[in-house]
């Protein structure tokens, strides 16, 4: 029979994307854990779990979990991730990526505020999963900046609950989706805030036609 796990009081912040109190200790037997910065917890799920509103309790098999962070305290936030088999292979790239992001994506992860601590741990996630690189944090701009190849920047605002977003190209390069409002930005750069969980897509959209360095054809 396999093996399940059944986390009880959990409450959904968004689509996919669930808080939880998980002691660290926990956690542990689950595997090896990228990073272990900053006090939450970071769980994603390779297989989508069964999430009960009615009891407030998630469901999932063991051996589809990876501790991307181990945080020092039994705040916890999980993620849920692709099922197909190029999913998992993307998921593999992200956990490679945190493991090598030498106070680059793990440190933006630690620095976000509870206000936007669900929607920042997607919003990367989402991103790695197609773009393996690492952010490098700036802090005379507070900005994270896309390594080897800095097509795409955020800073934290969270003031206004919002990331605000640079990527390489003006905004007449971009057939731009509906929510995102791309300003002109430094030189050859366009702007926008994030604020809403619907924009990653769209944001993903963007990326998809950035003009990138060293680009594969």
């Amino acid at each position: 029979m396999a093996m399940s796990i059944t986390i009880p009081n959990v409450s959904s912040l968004d689509p996919g994307v669930w808080k939880a109190r998980l002691p660290p200790d926990d956690l542990r037997f689950l595997g090896a854990t990228a990073t272990r910065l900053g006090p939450v917890s970071v769980l994603l799920l390779l297989d989508a779990p069964s999430f009960n509103r009615t009891t407030s309790t998630l469901n999932f098999s063991p051996t589809n979990a990876r501790v991307l962070n181990l945080g020092s305290t039994d705040s916890a936030i999980i993620l849920e991730s692709p099922t197909s088999p190029d999913g998992r292979q993307q998921i593999a790239h992200i956990t490679e990526q945190l493991e090598q992001a030498a106070g680059g994506d793990a440190e933006f992860l630690s620095a976000l505020p509870s206000s936007l601590r669900a929607l920042g741990m997607q919003l990367l996630t989402t991103v790695r999963a197609s773009y393996p690189g690492a952010l490098q944090f700036y802090p005379k701009s507070e900005k994270y900046v896309e390594t080897p190849d800095n097509f795409w920047v955020i800073r934290i605002q969270g003031r206004d609950e919002s990331f605000r977003i640079t990527v390489r190209g003006r905004p007449d390069d971009f057939i731009a989706p509906c929510t995102i409002d791309l300003k002109p930005d430094m030189t050859g750069y366009s702007a926008f805030k994030l604020s809403a969980p619907n924009q990653i897509g769209e944001f993903i959209k963007i990326l998809e036609q950035v003009p990138k360095k060293g680009r594969r054809s």
